[in-house]
């Protein structure tokens, strides 16, 4: 705040300047023009963190995490494995993506698989299966308990060769048949049509004694098969499953077909190349997103996504103007529970959509089938893997801002969507590369949402926080080039905040590392505030005497610098001081009472260094506006900016000219 005292010369008016600035609770804002700046945020949060009440700190370090790839990484997920928590990594192999295990940084376990080398993989858990899923592969799982891989391929059509009577003399009658096979995940076209006459109908035949032998060839990779009859040519129903070990069955007129289960025209078997997938843990249903805008949901607690077998698909915005990208539960505006779909459009723009799943009851059977509405006012993200759910909100950005869906519950059920990065709108979120934001991913931590993200890049180069305990407060921008962001809890129940670095599996942590530096090479940190001036408008100059500021616990090297606005609108450099360690030694060793003497050993020298420095700069020249930063850029280097006071007078009869 500024206090402004009426004070008199002999010459002319001046006023008192004693400006305070301890606390920066909006943090950074780059909307607003210097001279207009609130005193309360910063121009610039260059590898900085706010903590404690509103100061700023250098962002913590980053530390090697446990053994690295000797690969390249080009996917991760994790699983949960004999109640022990993993990472699951696709490292690209000589041109073939393969699956890692690791738990708590030890060695990588070879799971095995073949796929893309070039496309990002991810993973969801859903009863005992780790489903992968890249968006160019289709769908396959890694079974946890055995680390085997399966992975869906399209089982042939079985062909049948014969259909046998047995007793029931005559040819008034023909029955039908049809035979399926069936993997994990779907089942494949039914059999050509093979038919048989006889004396009887099916309801009629006598048990053991009137029966139809059926043989069909072996399908490699199916688990079951799947028979279907019809008295009536052209429909056959559901009639018996049986395991793979057969190729044989007998039907003799005891089971009933399934009246609502006609044979597939279709084939399911083949697994869908999804690039999203969600697992929904009240049911362990699990969905996926295909490039064709088709949500896929299998049958609940099952993989298995054929329409024939309680799965299915539904077309959303089919040949629109958007494409589906993500998936997830959520709720609505009255905060019913059900499923969210994100649809990217242009410019920023697109849909949310929300997928309720409708009974309609035929007779005793249930048919349940999705129902899909579009939520109002929305944008879609276009980052998937950038899209955090936390808060009762889902925060993405969209290419022209971040979105959240924290809007209080509503009488009409519906989502709509707030900006929550105005204050960054104009000047950086115009610099992410929208062609790239795909790469992006963001992670929920300690109440801080964490976004890597394509700045002018075609990777992921900067890390952006909004801080949702400081009312959404930014801070930019960390100069991390992650790839991937994530947390892992390891089994002795430590949180590690870990980072995709190049190649190297990175730490956040300030526990036993060395301050101000990455994986042993050091960065730069910059605070900075532009500009104080000395009246509600910006024009009157001032001699600023003294400007202090305040740093606790400093360490390493920290420079202080600021520049001011002249009469004449030139920029010009006014001031600055530094802060360098000092460290007063405890002594050397200790005295030796028998002898009268030091020992000639001089063991550990400790030594403590400063808790509180004040820099201390008295800028030059009548200045209309003044600004300050501090940088660091030295291993080992540390402080919190405690506060920053600036003292001297305003002349009222002196202005800004140019």
């Amino acid at each position: 705040m500024y206090a402004i005292d009426q004070k008199r010369s002999n010459r002319k008016a001046r006023k008192a300047i004693n400006v305070h600035q301890n606390a920066w609770a909006k943090a950074y804002i780059s909307t607003i023009e210097d001279s207009r700046r609130p005193l309360d945020s910063l121009s610039d949060c260059t590898n900085m963190e706010m903590v404690q009440d509103n100061v700023v700190r250098p962002r913590p370090p980053l530390v090697a995490y446990g053994a690295q790839p000797t690969l390249p990484v080009i996917g991760r997920g994790k699983i949960r494995k004999s109640s022990e928590r993993h990472n699951l990594f696709m490292m690209n192999d000589s041109g073939t993506g393969k699956l890692y295990r690791q738990k708590d940084g030890g060695a990588f376990t070879l799971i095995g698989g073949s796929y893309s080398s070039t496309a990002w993989a991810s993973c969801v858990q859903s009863k005992g299966r780790a489903y992968i899923f890249n968006g160019i592969d289709n769908l396959s799982y890694v079974t946890v308990a055995t680390d085997a891989v399966v992975t869906y391929t399209t089982l042939a059509t079985p062909v049948m060769t014969s259909v046998t009577r047995s007793g029931m003399a005559g040819a008034t009658i023909t029955h039908y048949y049809r035979v399926t096979a069936s993997n994990a995940v779907g089942e494949s076209i039914a059999a050509v049509v093979m038919s048989q006459t006889s004396g009887k109908i099916r309801d009629n035949w006598l048990d053991g004694t009137d029966f139809m032998t059926l043989v069909w060839g072996a399908v490699a990779g199916a688990v079951s098969y799947t028979i279907y009859y019809g008295s009536v040519a052209g429909t056959t129903n559901e009639l018996y499953t049986i395991g793979a070990a057969t190729t044989t069955w007998e039907d003799r007129g005891t089971i009933a077909a399934n009246p609502f289960k006609l044979a597939p025209e279709g084939n399911s078997t083949a697994g869908v190349p999804f690039t999203w997938m969600y697992q929904d843990s009240k049911n362990s249903q699990v969905f996926g997103i295909a490039t064709d805008n088709k949500l896929y949901y299998s049958a609940p607690g099952t993989g298995d996504f054929s329409p024939f077998n309680g799965g299915g698909w539904v077309e959303i915005d089919a040949d629109g103007d958007t494409v589906l990208n993500y998936v997830d539960g959520f709720r609505n505006g009255k905060g019913d529970p059900l499923i969210t779909v994100s649809a990217r459009g242009a410019a920023g723009k697109g849909k949310l959509f929300h997928v309720t799943f409708e009974s309609l009851t035929i007779g005793d059977q249930v048919i349940i089938y999705p129902n899909v509405y579009e939520a109002n006012g929305q944008a879609g993200t276009y980052a998937p893997r950038a899209t955090v759910k936390e808060r009762d909100s889902l925060y993405y950005p969209t290419g022209t801002d971040f979105k959240s869906t924290g809007t209080s519950q509503n009488i009409v059920g519906i989502l709509t969507t707030n900006n929550i990065s105005q204050v960054i709108n104009d000047n950086d979120v115009p610099n992410i590369s929208l062609q790239y934001l795909d790469k992006g991913v963001a992670v929920s931590h300690q109440d801080k949402l964490y976004f890597a993200l394509p700045v002018g890049s075609t990777e992921n180069n900067q890390i952006w926080i909004l801080d949702l305990s400081r009312k959404n407060a930014w801070i930019l921008r960390w100069t991390v080039a992650a790839k991937d962001l994530w947390l892992y809890e390891d089994n002795a129940g430590l949180t590690h905040f870990c980072a995709l670095v190049g190649n190297r599996i990175l730490e956040f942590t300030r526990a036993a590392s060395t301050t101000h530096e990455d994986d042993g090479v050091a960065w730069r940190s910059r605070v900075a505030f532009e500009s104080l001036v000395w009246d509600e408008d910006g024009i009157i100059l001032g001699k600023i005497r003294n400007m202090y500021m305040k740093l606790l616990y400093p360490k390493g090297t920290i420079t202080a610098n600021t520049t001011g606005l002249t009469k004449d609108g030139a920029s010009q450099a006014t001031g600055s001081d530094s802060f360098t360690v000092t460290t007063t030694p405890t002594g050397w060793d200790d005295w030796d009472w028998d002898v009268m003497q030091y020992d000639a050993d001089p063991g550990v020298v400790n030594t403590y260094g400063k808790s509180i420095a004040i820099l201390q700069i008295k800028p030059k020249g009548l200045l209309a506006e003044l600004a300050w930063e501090l940088i660091a850029d030295t291993s080992g280097s540390d402080y919190i900016l405690s506060a920053v006071n600036t003292r001297g007078f305003a002349l009222d009869q002196l202005v800004l000219k140019t």
